[in-house]
């Protein structure tokens, strides 16, 4: 898999970018919807929870 995502990266470093920086843009747009509203005792869990998703997402909870 590895193979395929540098040869990706290779023919097009722009692609890469562009589909980083959407990522990234998922990401905080959803933390900005979860925190909307809510009430300053529960925004250190949501943000626990999101941490958590990010990392699932990486390959795993490495602790």
């Amino acid at each position: 898999m590895w193979s395929i995502l540098g040869d990706i990266a290779s023919a097009s470093p722009w692609l890469v970018l562009f589909l980083l920086l959407i990522l990234a843009a998922a990401l905080v747009a959803s933390m900005a919807l979860c925190l909307r509203g809510t009430q300053a005792g529960e925004r250190p869990a949501i943000i626990r929870a999101l941490a958590e998703l990010v990392r699932a997402l990486r390959g795993g909870a490495r602790r």
